[in-house]
């Protein structure tokens, strides 16, 4: 993999050997201590790890963090205002998402029949997954070469603010698609804003981030709201809250819907 450099130069005739203190006096002064090298990698074994002397090693360097400010550009979705649509909070929050990747997206009955939305209960994490991949494949597979997003139960904060961190700014989804990739979280509503105490499983996409200061208390997430006033909310479309705050109605899922265990899909 690495080319080894040869060892000493071969033997020149006695005329060239003559000239040899020529030119070690001429490579003292240019400040070789070896044979100069033509690549990152051929320098290495000359002494010079991780450098050739004269050009950083790009093949080593280490890569750069995420942008602690993030945001994609997404389109607001409002649920049908009825009570048969009233636990449709999983296909609004997929309309969120998916309107990061595409336009226009597909109807909301649509997402509800791809994912198995039940209108009793909702869907599940695992369901959303396998929704998302499903209706993103036409963009997505015959690019990547596979499925974009996966579930993960995440029990505790770092993990979630990592996926958030690294999606929003992903550089490989922007290289290739022009776009950040939004991120979809399992909350509880009732220490949320704009849902007045009531208290029901709830899907969001969070599609913005300010996480700059490196404190839960003053770290932001901005996520899209899609329920109607049936179903309890009532706000703007969209909300920025603290990631201690989010923190507290995650927990909250982890708490009250054990049977559910994909709460992060990113």
């Amino acid at each position: 993999m690495i080319p080894e450099l040869s060892g000493s130069p071969r033997r020149r005739r006695s005329r060239v050997a003559a000239a040899a203190p020529l030119l070690t006096s001429l490579l003292a002064l240019c400040g070789c201590g070896a044979p100069a090298a033509t690549t990152v990698d051929a320098a290495r074994p000359a002494g010079l790890p991780g450098t050739s002397g004269l050009l950083p090693d790009l093949a080593t360097a280490p890569a750069l963090p995420p942008p602690a400010i993030a945001e994609v550009e997404v389109r607001p979705f409002h649920e049908p205002g009825d009570y048969a649509h009233r636990n449709y909070c999983g296909a609004g929050a997929t309309e969120v998402l998916l309107s990061a990747w595409e336009a226009p997206t597909p109807d909301v009955e649509t997402v509800a029949r791809t994912t198995g939305l039940d209108p009793r209960s909702g869907e599940t994490g695992a369901q959303a997954v396998a929704a998302v991949n499903g209706l993103l494949a036409p963009v997505v597979r015959p690019v990547l070469g596979h499925d974009r997003y996966q579930g993960a139960h995440a029990t505790g904060l770092d993990t979630v603010l990592a996926a958030i961190r690294a999606d929003l700014s992903d550089p490989v989804a922007i290289g290739l698609f022009g776009h950040g990739v939004p991120v979809m979280l399992q909350t509880m509503t009732r220490s949320m804003p704009g849902w007045n105490g009531w208290n029901a499983t709830h899907m969001i996409t969070v599609f913005a981030a300010d996480l700059s200061h490196g404190d839960p208390a003053l770290d932001t997430v901005t996520y899209m709201e899609t329920p109607s006033a049936i179903a309890g909310y009532s706000g703007p479309d969209s909300r920025t809250i603290t990631v201690a705050a989010l923190w507290v109605a995650m927990r909250q899922f982890l708490t009250d819907s054990p049977r559910d265990p994909v709460n992060l899909i990113f």
